[in-house]
């Protein structure tokens, strides 16, 4: 194998922050189980589902997988969520089994986290938000997600409730 003058050294890693741990209060694996309300997004159907988050080697990127039911369909994505410095943000790209790739932006306030994005629906783009908040010592995440309708108004399409297994 020869090598040009030009090439470079490896360069260091990263080394995560404070702000990477912020994301540590959703590694493990959760059960989750909730509603989605009938409306824009779809029919009234039960929501279940595991959710696995656990840091990609390095510590500086989450990979979340979901795989779970909406009613009879089945569901699945895969997340990759990291920390932009310049918007102060946690980019999350994710790929869902429908073939649908999407970027969310997530920010942690006081404990909550609010993710934000835009959802493909169909023939319309929507503004979708999740506000998840994290109870029993960590044991607990609820999430409520929202669209935004054509009155500026954000409506409730899943109500969600993940429990950590031990």
């Amino acid at each position: 194998m020869t090598t040009s003058s030009s090439a470079k050294a490896p360069t260091k890693p990263n080394t995560p922050g404070p702000e990477y741990r912020r994301l540590d209060v959703f590694v493990g694996r959760w059960n989750m189980e909730g509603e989605q309300h009938a409306g824009l997004i779809g029919p009234a159907a039960k929501v279940s589902a595991l959710q696995n988050y656990e840091w990609l080697n390095g510590g500086l990127f989450l990979v979340h997988r979901f795989e779970g039911h909406v009613g009879e369909s089945e569901v699945a994505c895969l997340e990759i969520i990291g920390y932009d410095p310049s918007t102060q943000s946690y980019p999350t790209h994710a790929f869902y089994n429908n073939g649908i790739v999407n970027e969310w932006q997530s920010r942690e306030q006081d404990g909550v986290w609010t993710l934000t994005g835009d959802w493909q629906l169909q023939d319309k783009s929507i503004q979708v938000r999740c506000t998840t908040a994290f109870s029993d010592g960590g044991e607990t995440m609820k999430g409520k997600w929202e669209y935004l309708d054509d009155n500026s108004k954000w409506q409730l399409f899943w109500d969600v409730k993940a429990i950590k297994e031990r």
